[in-house]
């Protein structure tokens, strides 16, 4: 499968009809939650996808303008080798108590129509490199308790189950770390 993270930065422009594309694709699918896109869920047009997200993506992987409660992060694409969109991974670069409990240090998604392919595995495995690349030594990801796809993924990829913790509507957030 050849697949490779691109970072998004000042050079991203071009990556918005495809971000925008996926977000429509994932919503079609009924997909509620979506982890890794930052804050493109929120976006209601390409434009706000190019006005918003983009600017606040550059800043959070800068540490510059963060909003309140968010940390730097990193933000990659996953590209096929004919600059498909297959899926998305952001790489937080430090943990509050929100993502020490429920989000984690990366969080990802795949294209619904390119799910069971093994992408999100390969995804995560390159997302690692990364995170040592940053000097990190080890990372948190979070799923839900009834996500056995994600669960199979971390655990592929070195995941060491610590806990799960409820939330306050029942939800059970499955916590594993990452020697790295």
């Amino acid at each position: 499968m050849g697949i490779r993270l691109f970072r998004l930065g000042g050079d991203s422009a071009g990556y918005a009809d495809a971000a925008w594309d996926y977000l429509q694709a994932c919503k079609a699918a009924g997909d509620d939650e979506l982890a890794g896109l930052g804050c493109l869920q929120g976006c209601l047009s390409l434009d706000q996808v190019r006005r918003d997200w983009l600017p606040r993506v550059i800043n959070e992987a800068k540490g510059e303008h963060l909003p309140q409660g968010y940390v730097p992060a990193l933000q990659f694409l996953a590209l096929e080798p004919d600059d498909t969109l297959v899926g998305m991974i952001q790489l937080r670069l430090a943990l509050n108590d929100y993502l020490l409990e429920r989000g984690g240090n990366i969080g990802y998604s795949v294209r619904p129509d390119k799910r069971r392919r093994g992408y999100a595995s390969r995804m995560l495995m390159d997302c690692l490199d990364k995170a040592r690349q940053e000097g990190m030594t080890r990372v948190l990801l979070t799923c839900a308790q009834e996500n056995g796809g994600s669960r199979r993924t971390i655990l592929a990829n070195g995941g060491k189950q610590e806990d799960t913790r409820y939330m306050a509507d029942g939800v059970g957030i499955q916590r594993y770390w990452i020697e790295l």
